[in-house]
């Protein structure tokens, strides 16, 4: 796949900033960790594409291979950095297209002053779409695929946190984002780039209440499908505590989105004397010109945490808009409860419901709208200080909103996590 300049130059400024600062870290005194770690993981699914009844649905086992090395240094309240790689090995049986061989890498680094932390996270993720985990931050997850394709996306996100004073906290982050696909047959997947300013100010009143608000400008680009759009977002954040184990926060605002389809709209033909019939133009080529569009509505985001020593609780909920990978916006309204036990000091349950609805607000295609619902009851048991043994079972519904098509699927996970003792040493 040949990636234009701009992805060449985000992934060698990626690269610079990553070793100068790791370079940075290395002169002052410091804890080294590192930590190697692997995943085996089985499953069965009887619907592995996520196909209708009517589309044939396919079941099959698969087998994942995950190892992961991450590497962390600190000096506390100095800085701090960690390197975070993992890859993921995917195949299932009798299902083509099904292998694939994934990448994902992390930086995260920064460095704290007395008042001030300023950070810089960048990121690289090769992913194949029918290799989905049905990510619930994954607006594009758990679609009909019946292709091999590959998702290329590196991110950008740096900010810095000021403590104006022992109440009130100011931030600012920047992040962009440029997304890629390779090998695209059966679904108009798009390339773009998202970058976007996010302004966060809160207050602590009192010993309870926290005030706030976060102010955000978005900029979407996606040439493939000659849309693009401008998005400006102003919340008021709440936060309330409940008792020392609970809280709950509420954040409310609007937002106005300016869209662009260019060349969308046909305003007349090339040569003098032709003319349009049913907005075509007869016999000639046609002038095109751009189409514009605002749209107003609301954000909304509630939260809801509790933890004890043995269980927690956590529900959000919310409503916000966010580029698709189709050549448009789309608006996502969602729901999704965690819960987890700690029946014993080796034995855990958890149990996770979700509910997302996606709908395009602007752009060019519609037809990958949709409504998914997901159970995912899980139970973990610690076999030594090492190995971790985990049984999951997960059941989707997903019904595609134009087509009123319905599909489920139901698989079973065996999974098996090896976790190796962590490796200090201290220069």
């Amino acid at each position: 796949m040949f990636l234009n300049p701009q992805y060449k130059l985000t992934q060698h400024f990626l690269f610079i900033i990553s070793i100068s600062l790791t370079n940075t870290a290395i002169i002052e005194a410091a804890e080294w960790k590192t930590e190697p770690s692997v995943f085996i993981k089985s499953q069965y699914n009887d619907n592995v594409r996520m196909r209708s009844d009517n589309s044939n649905p396919e079941s099959s086992t698969g087998f994942t291979l995950e190892p992961r090395l991450k590497l962390a240094g600190e000096e506390i309240n100095l800085w701090d950095m960690a390197i975070d790689a993992r890859g993921k090995i995917t195949r299932f049986q009798d299902i083509e297209d099904g292998d694939s061989e994934n990448i994902f890498f992390v930086f995260d680094g920064g460095r704290q002053t007395e008042r001030t932390n300023w950070r810089l996270n960048t990121s690289y993720e090769r992913n194949s779409n029918f290799d989905t985990d049905f990510d619930t931050e994954n607006s594009d997850a758990g679609l009909l695929l019946d292709d091999h394709t590959e998702q290329e996306t590196i991110s950008i996100l740096p900010s810095v946190k000021w403590s104006m004073s022992e109440i009130s906290q100011l931030s600012v982050s920047l992040n962009s984002i440029g997304v890629a696909y390779d090998e695209v047959t059966n679904l108009a997947y798009q390339d773009y780039d998202y970058d976007s300013i996010v302004v966060n100010a809160y207050w602590v009143v009192s010993e309870v209440h926290q005030l706030g608000f976060t102010s955000t400008y978005s900029d979407y680009d996606s040439p493939g499908a000659s849309f693009s759009y401008e998005q400006a977002i102003f919340e008021i954040d709440y936060t309330y505590k409940i008792n020392q184990i609970s809280d709950i926060g509420l954040s409310v605002g609007g937002r106005r989105l300016d869209s662009t389809l260019t060349n969308g709209q046909i305003v007349g033909c090339e040569q003098a004397g032709e003319f349009e019939a049913l907005g075509q133009c007869v016999f000639s080529a046609p002038i095109l010109a751009d189409i514009t569009s605002e749209s107003d509505g609301t954000v909304v985001n509630i939260s809801y945490n509790s933890k004890t020593e043995l269980v927690s609780h956590s529900f959000t909920a919310g409503r916000t808009v966010s580029p698709s990978s189709f050549g448009g916006a789309q608006e996502i309204r969602s729901a999704n409860y965690q819960l987890k036990i700690d029946n014993t000091e080796r034995f855990s349950t958890h149990l996770i419901l979700d509910t997302t609805e996606t709908e395009t607000v602007s752009g060019v295609d519609s037809s990958n709208d949709r409504v998914r619902y997901r159970v995912e009851p899980s139970v973990n048991y610690k076999l030594s200080k090492n190995w971790n043994l985990n049984l999951m079972y997960r059941f989707i519904d997903q019904n595609i909103s134009n087509s009123d098509e319905d599909s489920t699927s139901n698989a079973i996970f065996l999974n098996l996590y090896l976790h190796w003792p962590k490796l200090a040493t201290t220069y």
